[in-house]
C-alpha cells in the first residue's frame, strides 16, 4: 500500500523521517507538557455580565470587575503580584505601598498598604493574592517548604478567580475608598502570597510585628473567596460574636442579604495567625501544609504568642465533596484550587 500511494522518494526517506522523529521526541514531550501546565496568555478572560448589570454598574462595581479581570489574566503568582501593584498604582496608592519578604525559600511577597487615619489604633484587612496551580512541581515543592518556587513562579494552570482575585478586588477597592475619606482609625491593607503554601504570608507577617504594634490592632477583617455565582456570602463564625454581629446589622441597614457560615475541621485560612500563634501552632499550621517541609526552619517560628479579634468574609456553603477528596490527594476535583475555579463563576 505505501508503494501505491507515495513516491519512491518519500519511501527512501521514511527511515530517515522517523530517526528525526524519534531524536525529537523528548522536545515533543517538553512542549505537550509546556502547553498543559501554562494557559494560553493570547486568551483574555472576562466577567461575563447581563445588559442590565453593566447598565446599573457603579463606579465600585466597575472597579471590582476590573480588579478581578486584571489579576486573573496576569498569570501565575509573580505576575498576579505585579498586576495588583499596577492597581494600587492607578488608585493613587504607590507612595502607601510597601512589599516584605516572606521566607527565605518563598520568591513570594507581601504586599502591604498603609492608610494613617486620626489614631493609630488599627484595622487590618486581609486578602491573599496567590493561587493554587495544578502542578506537579509546585506539590513537591510545598513538601519542600517552597524549595522549587523559583523555578516554578512562572506556571500556571488556574485561574485563581474566586480562590482569591475576588478578595484582593474587594481589598483594593477598600484601600481606594479609605484612601479618598477621614478615617477615625488607620487600615492596614495586607495582600498576603504564599497562603496556599501554608499559610506563610500572613504567619511571618504576625511573627515580625512587635508586641507593641500588635496591641494596637482592633480587628482583623480577613476576605477569602467571595461573590460566588449563585451563593449567598457568609459571616463566619471564627472569633467574636460582637463583630459578626455588628456584620449582620450593617448588611440589613444596607438591604444587603448575608448569612452566616461556620468553617469545616481542617479548612485553613489568613485569618488564623492574628487569631491566636505561638511556635506550636505555627509549626503545625506549616506541618498541615508542608509536611517534610515544615522541618525546615521558616521565619514565622520566631514567634510568641499572639492573639486579637477576627472576623471572616466567605461564600456560603463554601466547600463540596470533591474539594475535601482534592485536599487529600492532590487531584483538582474540587470547587476551587482546580479549573472549575474560573472567572465565569
Amino acid at each position: 500500500m505505501i508503494k501505491q500511494l507515495f513516491p519512491k522518494e518519500i519511501i527512501e526517506n521514511t527511515k530517515e523521517v522517523h530517526q528525526f522523529a524519534s531524536s525529537n521526541r523528548s522536545k515533543l514531550i517538553f512542549i505537550i507538557l509546556f502547553v498543559l501546565f501554562v494557559q494560553c496568555g493570547a486568551i483574555y478572560h472576562k466577567i461575563p455580565l447581563a445588559y442590565e448589570e453593566k447598565i446599573a454598574a457603579s463606579n465600585e462595581f466597575t472597579g471590582l470587575v476590573g480588579s478581578v479581570e486584571k489579576i486573573v489574566n496576569a498569570g501565575g503568582n509573580h505576575y498576579r503580584k505585579k498586576a495588583i501593584l499596577e492597581r494600587l498604582s492607578d488608585y493613587g496608592l504607590y507612595e502607601s505601598t510597601r512589599q516584605e519578604r516572606i521566607d527565605w525559600l518563598s520568591v513570594q511577597k507581601n504586599i502591604i498598604v498603609e492608610i494613617p487615619g486620626k489614631s493609630d489604633s488599627l484595622i487590618y484587612i486581609v486578602a491573599h493574592y496567590d493561587k493554587a496551580d495544578l502542578n506537579p512541581l509546585k506539590i513537591t515543592s510545598n513538601y519542600l517548604n517552597g524549595l522549587l518556587d523559583p523555578l516554578i513562579s512562572w506556571s500556571y494552570t488556574t485561574q485563581g478567580a474566586i480562590d482569591n482575585a475576588t478578595g484582593v478586588a474587594i481589598a483594593l477597592q477598600l484601600a481606594k475608598s479609605l484612601s479618598e475619606s477621614e478615617n477615625e482609625f488607620s487600615y492596614r491593607i495586607l495582600l498576603a502570597g504564599s497562603e496556599e503554601s501554608g499559610l506563610r504570608g500572613s504567619r511571618t507577617h504576625v511573627a515580625r510585628l512587635s508586641k507593641e504594634e500588635f496591641d494596637k490592632i482592633m480587628f482583623v477583617v480577613n476576605v477569602d473567596v467571595v461573590g460566588v455565582k449563585g451563593n449567598q456570602n457568609c459571616v463566619y463564625t471564627v472569633s467574636n460574636d460582637k463583630l459578626e454581629s455588628n456584620a449582620i446589622l450593617v448588611a440589613e441597614q444596607n438591604q444587603f442579604e448575608l448569612g452566616v457560615g461556620t468553617f469545616s475541621f481542617g479548612v485553613l485560612s489568613d485569618y488564623l495567625p492574628f487569631k491566636k500563634t505561638s511556635f506550636g501552632l505555627d509549626f503545625a499550621r506549616s506541618f498541615a501544609f508542608n509536611m517534610t517541609g515544615s522541618l525546615l526552619p521558616q521565619r514565622s517560628y520566631f514567634t510568641k504568642k499572639k492573639s486579637t479579634k477576627i472576623i471572616n468574609f466567605s461564600a456560603c456553603e463554601l466547600l463540596d465533596v470533591g474539594d475535601f477528596v482534592s485536599g487529600t490527594v492532590l487531584l483538582p476535583v474540587g470547587s476551587f484550587h482546580g479549573f472549575h475555579d474560573n472567572i465565569k463563576k
